[in-house]
C-alpha cells in the first residue's frame, strides 16, 4: 500500500500543508498575544477559525458530495493559500487590525470545512472498501499528520524566535500551494464513494446517526473530547509565556510531544489493526488517552507534563484508525460523506466556546483548574466511548 502513488502524493501533500499548518497554529496565536498581551483576544481568534466550521460543515457534506473529494481538496489549498499569505502581507504594509485577522481567520476555517472529510472518503476511492485496508490507509494519513505534529510546533517555536510569528505565515501559505500541485497531478481516484441520487438532503448524515445506537452514543464521546482538546492546546502558549519566561519554544515543545506520542501511536496502529479487533482495540486506547492528563492538574515539573502529553498523543491514533475504517464499511457508501462531515462537526461543535472560555478560564481560575476540568471531562469521554463498544459487541454476538 505504502508504494502506491496516489498514497505517496496523499502522505506527501498532508506533510506539506499540515507542516505549514503547523507553524501558522503557533506563530498566530502567538502574534496575537505578543501584540495584545490579551488571552481573550488569542482565544477569540482559535474561536474565529471554528465558527465557520460548527455553523457550515453539514452543509458542506453536500458539497463534497457535488464535487467529490479529490476536488474539494484542490479548492481548499488553492484558496487558503492567499488567505494565510494576507496575514503577513498586510502586518508589513501596515493594514492588519484584530478584526480583520478574526475574519481572515473566520474564511480560513470556512474553506477548511470538508477537508478533513475529503481525506478520508478519497481513501476508499483509492485502496478499495475492505475495512482493514482502509483502517490502514487511515493510519498512515493519521501518521503523517502526526509527524507534522511532532515537528512542526518545535521548528515554528524556533523560527518564530528568528524570524517573527508573521512571516513564518509564509510558509503555511506555501505549503498550500505544494499540496495542491501534489494532490492535482499524481492522486487518481479508481471511483468516487458517493451517489448523489441516494444521499439524500443536507441533513441525512444526522438522520443515519439518529438510526446507529453505536454511532450516536460515541459521538457524545467525540463532542466531549471535541470540547477539552481546544483548551488543552490553547493552555500550551500561556503556559509558555507565564510560567516559562516568554519562551515560545516552550510551547512549541508541549506542542511536539504530544506529536511524538502520536507518531509512534500511528505506527502501532499500522501493524495492531490488522491483528486486533478494531473495536477492542479503540476501547484500550480511549482510557489511555484519559489517564494521563490527571497528571496535568498539581503543578508537577515540565517533563513529567511532557510524558503525559506523550502517552496522550499515543493514544488517539489508536483510536481513530480502527473507528474510522470501521465507519468506511458501516456506513452505506450514499452517506458517507454526509455522515462523515456530521460526525466532524459534532467534534469540533464545542470548539468556538471552548476556545472563547479558555482566555477567561486561564484568567480567573488558573492553569491547574482548567487541567482538573479537562481530566474530568476526559474521563467521562473514554468510559462513554469504552461502554458503547461493549454494547455493540454483545448486540453483534447476539
Amino acid at each position: 500500500m505504502i508504494r502506491d502513488r496516489s498514497i505517496l502524493a496523499l502522505l506527501a501533500a498532508e506533510v506539506v500543508s499540515r507542516l505549514g499548518s503547523q507553524f501558522t497554529a503557533l506563530a498566530l496565536p502567538w502574534f496575537v498575544l505578543v501584540t495584545t498581551g490579551s488571552p481573550t483576544k488569542m482565544g477569540l481568534v482559535f474561536a474565529a477559525e471554528l465558527v465557520p466550521m460548527a455553523l457550515l460543515w453539514i452543509p458542506a457534506g453536500t458539497v463534497v458530495d457535488r464535487l467529490g473529494p479529490k476536488t474539494a481538496m484542490l479548492v481548499a489549498d488553492g484558496v487558503r493559500a492567499p488567505i494565510v499569505a494576507a496575514v503577513p502581507f498586510l502586518h508589513e504594509v501596515g493594514g492588519l487590525s484584530f478584526p480583520l485577522i478574526l475574519l481572515l481567520g473566520g474564511l480560513h476555517g470556512l474553506f477548511s470545512c470538508a477537508y478533513f472529510t475529503c481525506q478520508r472518503l478519497i481513501l476508499p476511492a483509492v485502496v478499495g472498501e475492505h475495512e482493514r485496508t482502509v483502517a490502514q490507509a487511515n493510519s498512515l494519513v493519521e501518521g503523517a499528520n502526526n509527524v507534522t505534529q511532532l515537528l512542526g510546533p518545535a521548528l515554528a517555536g524556533v523560527l518564530i524566535a528568528l524570524l517573527g510569528a508573521a512571516n513564518v505565515m509564509w510558509v503555511d501559505a506555501a505549503s498550500f500551494l505544494v499540496a495542491f500541485v501534489l494532490v492535482g497531478a499524481f492522486v487518481r481516484v479508481a471511483r468516487e464513494v458517493h451517489a448523489p441520487e441516494e444521499a439524500g438532503g443536507v441533513w441525512a448524515g444526522l438522520g443515519y446517526l439518529k438510526r446507529d445506537r453505536f454511532v450516536a452514543r460515541v459521538s457524545v464521546s467525540s463532542l466531549t473530547f471535541g470540547f477539552l482538546f481546544p483548551i488543552l492546546a490553547a493552555s500550551f502558549p500561556v503556559l509558555a509565556y507565564r510560567q516559562y519566561h516568554h519562551n515560545p519554544r516552550v510551547a512549541g515543545i508541549l506542542f511536539s510531544t504530544i506529536g511524538a506520542g502520536q507518531v509512534v501511536g500511528s505506527l502501532f496502529a499500522y501493524r495492531l489493526v490488522t491483528k486486533l479487533p478494531p473495536l477492542r482495540m479503540a476501547a484500550i486506547a480511549a482510557i489511555f488517552t484519559a489517564a494521563p492528563l490527571w497528571l496535568l492538574v498539581p503543578h508537577l515539573p515540565l517533563v513529567v507534563t511532557g510524558v503525559a502529553l506523550a502517552i496522550c498523543g499515543a493514544s488517539v491514533p489508536l483510536i481513530n484508525a480502527p473507528y474510522l475504517g470501521l465507519l468506511s464499511t458501516r456506513i452505506p457508501k450514499a452517506l458517507r460523506g454526509k455522515v462523515l462531515q456530521s460526525l466532524i462537526t459534532i467534534n469540533n461543535v464545542a470548539g468556538p466556546i471552548a476556545f472563547v472560555i479558555a482566555g477567561p478560564l486561564f484568567v480567573h481560575a488558573g492553569l491547574q483548574a482548567a487541567y482538573a476540568l479537562i481530566a474530568v471531562l476526559a474521563t467521562f469521554a473514554s468510559v462513554n466511548f469504552v461502554i458503547a463498544t461493549r454494547m455493540s459487541g454483545a448486540q453483534e454476538a447476539t
